[in-house]
């Protein structure tokens, strides 16, 4: 036994080498765990912006126990433990936590990165040696990302029972296990992600017909596991996006609302396909009550034998935690035995504690200035220890009513709806000529807004369609209030979020913008007309129709951007990562629009001139190398061929006769170089005018580059002499001189 730090190693039943590693990169992860510890892992992962360092040291991967309410003073065993990504969210609350891995090289690596912890011990060797000397006390135990190993590890004919039910056997009664996995089933494998453990699409899907040595499972099927070992109380959770990085935590007891899963980002490790809008697909999952079967990843919760009641069962927990460290919470949703469901915001840190109780003083702020008009009411709110409590309010969002609304092709009643939330953001309170102050200045930045713009002296700039509970028809209940300033803001910087954290929320909601013009023709305002739509996108005129010039969308855009920058504080969120980190997700539409530019059809004349039915498709789809051959029916007079169904650039053309010598061709194109040639239309022909008696093929070769029809009129006008430009008749004498053999 040795230490690292606080950190305890025990390597008895080390067995001499580690029986698995991801390779050269575990040193660099040593080397970042002892430079910036557990704490500063971050800038570990900003800098290297790799996803085998990110998976392995991202605090965000304890998000899949930090909800947890365990018990105090809890005696936890974490079995394949890692590298640490959730040793540390489980001692910072528990009274001990007993780590088991096969690798020491991983061993190391999470002492290190955890080495100020004076409460963790690990065993490093294979947990079949290991157990049978561990205690049998423990209150719960942990197999995140593990059980799937099962096969490998356990071996036998039924691992995966024997691996539950050895571990179980370290669990004193009324203890608990906690499994987190993927779901074979989940949607993101449906829509394009690879199987996380073997890289192949639709592996698990499949029955894993390639794959050894790891299994995912089913909802259906992780039941009849646990019920054929004879637990029967079990609660399922559902991490999302996934259970490696959560952002929340759903059960059947809270699953989510229409709408509300319109963003992915499970493909951090590899490039995906992007099939299908998932957003729209888990609308339609969960309205047919579905989710439990096609959520990305499970969480469950294994009770040994009777638990006790617990007197607060969490429903589900958001994570906002990719902020500065004072700003990061948890907001939970839990059935309560004393006050029934309970809706709760806590800091995740320390330093984030009084961020959460300026939360009860914004409320008071806000009610008070809110009560002359009484348009919007407070979400009243309570302290109690380190938690600020709400009331759980039941009702529709308007993000709710807006969207059910578009879904019904109802639009002019969603944009009286949305006009009525602008009127009413606007002449809820008494406004006040806008004044710059520090206070803004550090949160909004030093911008230039007109002068004498209306502001309200308490701002919540937080009013999105999202946090507006319908109340009837006369006015909204504020849910949450977080982001509240005690110093003027523009009240047009504040209809600027709602609209836009509304209209870019979901693909869906595009046909507003495309809709406003029209909407206008009805509902008539002056200027209205003179704002044109152009790069802005179709958003920029419904900007404009309430109020919001061109030149105050970019000022409120950079504002937007200061405020971002003062809640992370530097941090790097996780959307931030993903666009630097060289992941694609290639949407299947525009796949297949791309393969269809690119198929080469091939039209042979027997005599009869060159026709469909004598045709027929080589498809090339994204190689910018062709080399076909083609065979030629005795008979056959001429060929044609369309190598492409775009403008393109084809070059280094090359057309041999099966003997090797030259065919003469002649094209539909501009010559730009020898045996280059520009085709500035979607109709681009080779064509082989004579076929001497006895040829039987044609081995053709050539580069392509598929063009948009601007860059090829582009590059026509630039590349293409001018005497080849003329008029009519002379662009007819030109094009046909290529049709002559060459």
């Amino acid at each position: 036994m040795y230490k690292i730090g606080n950190v305890c190693l025990d390597e008895t039943y080390y067995p001499g080498e580690d029986l698995y590693s991801d390779g050269a990169v575990e040193e660099r992860l040593l080397e970042l765990a002892e430079e910036y510890g557990d704490g500063d892992c971050h800038k570990a992962i900003v800098k290297e912006r790799e996803w085998a360092v990110m998976y392995h040291l991202a605090h965000e991967r304890g998000n899949i126990l930090s909800w947890y309410p365990f018990g105090e003073g809890a005696k936890i065993l974490e079995v394949g433990s890692g590298c640490g990504a959730v040793t540390g969210a489980l001692a910072a609350r528990a009274g001990s936590v007993t780590c088991i891995d096969l690798s020491k090289r991983r061993s190391t690596i999470n002492a290190q990165r955890n080495r100020e912890r004076d409460n963790i011990n690990i065993y490093i060797g294979n947990f079949q040696d290991i157990e049978k000397g561990l205690e049998k006390d423990f209150d719960y135990a942990t197999l995140i990302g593990v059980f799937e190993y099962g096969q490998g590890y356990i071996g036998g004919e039924r691992p995966y029972h024997e691996f539950l039910t050895a571990v179980m056997g370290h669990i004193k009664p009324g203890g608990k296990l906690l499994l987190a996995i993927e779901n074979k089933f989940g949607l993101k494998y449906w829509a394009g992600c690879t199987e996380d453990h073997v890289g192949r699409m639709f592996e698990g899907i499949e029955g894993y017909p390639c794959a050894d040595g790891v299994r995912t499972f089913t909802k259906p099927e992780l039941i009849r596991i646990l019920e054929e070992c004879g637990y029967s109380d079990y609660r399922f959770y559902y991490p999302h996006p996934d259970y490696k990085i959560p952002l929340a935590i759903y059960s059947d007891g809270h699953l989510p609302k229409k709408g509300g899963l319109a963003g992915n980002f499970c493909n951090f490790d590899r490039s995906r396909l992007a099939l299908m809008d998932e957003g729209r697909v888990f609308d339609e999952i969960l309205e047919n009550g579905l989710f439990g079967l096609y959520a990305n990843s499970f969480f469950v919760e294994i009770t040994k034998g009777t638990a006790k009641e617990d007197p607060e069962e969490v429903v589900y927990a958001k994570y906002s935690n990719g902020r500065a460290p004072k700003f990061a919470i948890q907001t939970h949703i839990a059935n309560t035995k004393a006050q029934g469901r309970q809706i709760y915001k806590k800091a995740e840190y320390e330093e984030g504690k009084a961020h959460i109780f300026k939360i009860a003083e914004a409320a008071e702020g806000l009610g008070a200035l809110w009560q002359e008009k009484g348009i919007f009411q407070v979400n009243q709110c309570r302290v109690e220890g380190d938690k600020v409590y709400f009331e759980y309010l039941k009702g529709v969002t308007l993000e709710e009513v807006l969207d059910g609304l578009l879904e019904q092709k109802k639009l002019g009643q969603a944009m009286e709806h949305i006009q009525k939330a602008v009127d009413s953001i606007s002449h809820a309170a008494p406004t006040e000529e806008f004044h710059v102050t520090e206070g803004f200045r550090q949160v909004f930045g030093d911008v230039e807004l007109p002068d004498k713009a209306p502001a309200v002296k308490i701002a919540d700039v937080d009013m999105i369609f999202s946090n507006l509970l319908l109340d009837g028809e006369e006015k909204y209940y504020v849910l949450d209030y977080e982001w509240t300033f005690f110093f003027p803001v523009p009240v047009g910087f504040i209809v600027y979020r709602a609209l836009h954290y509304y209209l870019e929320g979901a693909s869906s909601r595009g046909v507003l913008g495309e809709y406003v013009e029209e909407y206008e023709k009805l509902h008539p305002k002056a200027g209205w007309g003179q704002a044109p739509q152009e790069e802005g996108g179709s958003f920029r005129g419904f900007y404009q129709y309430f109020g919001i010039s061109r030149e105050l969308q970019w000022v409120y855009a950079e504002m937007e951007r200061n405020f971002q920058k003062y809640i992370s504080g530097g941090y790097v969120s996780l959307s931030g990562l993903y666009t630097s980190m060289g992941k694609a997700a290639f949407p299947l539409r525009g796949i297949m629009q791309e393969a269809e530019r690119r198929r080469m059809q091939v039209y042979l004349d027997m005599g009869q001139g060159a026709s469909e039915e004598n045709s027929y498709y080589i498809d090339q789809i994204f190689q910018d190398h062709m080399c076909c051959k083609i065979p030629l029916p005795k008979g056959t007079k001429a060929v044609l061929v369309d190598p492409a169904f775009s403008a393109c650039i084809i070059r280094d053309v090359e057309l041999k006769w099966e003997d090797g010598s030259a065919v003469a061709y002649g094209t539909t194109g501009h010559e730009i170089e020898k045996n280059c040639f520009l085709f500035d239309d979607t109709d681009p022909k080779i064509i082989i005018g004579e076929i001497p008696e006895g040829r039987r093929q044609i081995e053709l070769s050539y580069n392509i580059s598929i063009l948009e029809g601007e860059t090829a009129e582009l590059l026509t006008e630039k590349l293409v002499p001018k005497e080849d430009e003329g008029g009519e008749e002379e662009g007819i004498k030109g094009r046909l001189r290529r049709l002559i053999k060459r």
